[in-house]
């Protein structure tokens, strides 16, 4: 993941957006403070979001990880 400086990302918000559609791939904002955020497409957060909630069940993770190996 690209990383750029908050004082970057907010100048050229526009095209930073663009970028991050465009190729779905995140990037890392980093503050002064030296604080990070993520920017990505929504798509892609729901979908990390769903993962997450699918493997959290044991159960359904190893139903998952059977379905996988077939």
């Amino acid at each position: 993941m690209q990383a750029v400086t908050l004082k970057d990302a907010k100048r050229n918000l526009s095209q930073l957006v663009e970028q991050v559609l465009a190729d779905a791939e995140p990037r890392i904002v980093v503050t002064e403070a030296g604080d990070q955020v993520v920017l990505m497409p929504l798509d892609e957060f729901n979908s990390w979001k769903e993962t997450l909630y699918l493997l959290a069940n044991p159960a359904n993770a190893a139903h998952l990880r059977r379905g996988i190996e077939e």
